[in-house]
């Protein structure tokens, strides 16, 4: 493996036959290079199979399967959807007024650190600290999520929040924020299953196409393509139980205003 080639904005990463197989930011690279290290202190790399050589060969090897996941989608809006990152002051106000500290459906190059757990869709990435397959479990706690944004995958994200906040004994509240192709959201399959489920399903509120401003993506591939400029609000839906709903006021009963005041 050859080593990371330095500039004054990106880490260039080479597998063993000096292709370049794809550029990160430096802050991304330390990011991972830091959940590779606890990772491997918290004896997870003693569970994967086959064993880790090294930091940079699993970068590799996570860059490939990136590569290979979005190939599987054939619509641009999904294939790009992998590039969407939420901006820091979305997420920094969810971690602060709805006590979100698990990201759901996020990957090793997006996730943000801030919060203390992570799910991820390939087993591998354990290697840096991810947990695994967000619906193999129940959601809980307090989660945000940004599925692809494919009718099916957002479909199943839905469902299986509804599933959770159902049958969870803990308090539970996943904050989903879903792309609107139209205002009244009537394209989108998922909307007859919040209308279904009333009690457990909340509309917060909606960015506007106007102040939605995606990250700047920390990662390409070997040339630097900015994202399309996308054409839709963003939803932010709250499907949660009792026990969330009685938990979030008494942390601070005017905490959905609050939260509205940093989110546009």
């Amino acid at each position: 493996m050859l080593p990371e080639v330095y500039t004054d904005t990106v880490a260039c990463i080479y597998n063993v036959n000096g292709k370049c197989k794809g550029m990160l930011t430096p802050k991304r690279l330390h990011i991972l290079q830091k959940a590779f290290g606890k990772a491997k202190c918290s004896g997870l790399h003693g569970h994967i199979k086959p064993p880790t050589i090294s930091f940079a060969s699993e970068l590799v090897g996570f860059i490939t399967r990136k590569d290979i996941s979005g190939s599987t989608y054939t619509s641009k809006k999904s294939k790009d959807s992998f590039s969407r990152i939420l901006p820091s002051h979305i997420t920094t106000a969810f971690q602060k007024w709805a006590l979100v500290t698990k990201e759901k459906m996020a990957s090793p190059l997006d996730h943000d650190p801030k919060f203390p757990h992570y799910w991820s869709e390939h087993p591998r990435d354990k290697v840096f600290r991810a947990s695994i397959n967000a619906f193999s479990s129940q959601f809980s706690g307090f989660s945000i999520g940004t599925p692809i944004y494919h009718k099916n995958t957002m479909s199943l994200a839905s469902r299986h929040a509804i599933y959770s906040a159902a049958v969870n004994t803990e308090e539970t509240a996943s904050f989903t924020l879903l792309p609107s192709w139209n205002k009244n959201m009537t394209t989108n399959p998922y909307v007859s299953l919040y209308r279904k489920h009333p009690h457990s399903c909340n509309l917060l509120g909606t960015i506007p196409l106007d102040q939605l401003q995606y990250a700047k993506v920390p990662f390409w591939n070997n040339i630097e393509i900015p994202l399309s400029k996308h054409s839709w609000e963003l939803q932010i839906i709250a499907i949660w139980n009792t026990k969330g709903r009685v938990c979030l006021e008494a942390h601070n009963k005017d905490w959905l205003k609050e939260l509205a005041k940093e989110i546009p």
